[in-house]
This record gives structure tokens, sequence and C-alpha cells, in this order.
């Protein structure tokens, strides 16, 4: 009887050591999933805020060329009117007949 009862108290206890390692493997996949989707979520915001950084630099430097156009555009309408305006000067120039030498009739 001392026999069963030894046997009785190694299988309660093989039950609770199976069931000690049984929680603890648990315990690190859960661990493991925790920190693995942690780890994907903080990876993916950082990509983000890299991506909008990046976007916002874009748009900086967008912003900056069109600015650069439009002072280009001012410069060369500035210069397309002083070209009309000696255009034409040329033209009523060019009507008006110098006068002729009185010894060339």
């Amino acid at each position: 009887m001392t026999h069963t009862k030894e046997a009785a108290r190694w299988r309660l206890f093989e039950w609770i050591v199976t069931l000690l390692l049984t929680t603890c493997a648990a315990l690190l996949g859960a661990c493991a999933l925790i920190a693995w989707l942690y780890l994907s979520a903080v990876s993916r915001d950082t990509n983000s805020s890299v991506v909008a950084k990046s976007e916002m630099e874009i748009g900086s430097a967008l912003l900056a060329l069109k600015e650069q156009q439009v002072l280009s555009n001012l410069k060369l309408d500035a210069i397309r009117e002083e070209l009309r305006a000696l255009n034409e000067k040329a033209v009523s120039a060019s009507s008006v007949t110098p006068p002729r030498a009185e010894g060339s009739r």
C-alpha cells in the first residue's frame, strides 16, 4: 500500500510538473507574440513617420520650386514688356523717313 501511495504521489508530481511546464511554454509563446506585435507596430509607425517626413520635405521642395518659377515668370514678363516697348519704338522709328540731304536731288 505504501508503494501505491508513493506511485500516486509520483504521478501527481508528474502531472503538476507537466502542468507547470505547459503553462511556462504558453506564457513564453504569449510573450513572444506580444513582442512581435509590438515591434511590428513600432516599425510600421517608424516607417509611416519616415514617409510623412519625406512627403513633407518633397512638399516644401515643390513649394520652393514653385516660388522660383513665379519669380522667373515675373522676370520674364518684365523682359517681355521691355522687348514689346522696344519693338514699338523700332516700328515708329522705321515709319519716320530721314531728312533728305539737299545735294542729293
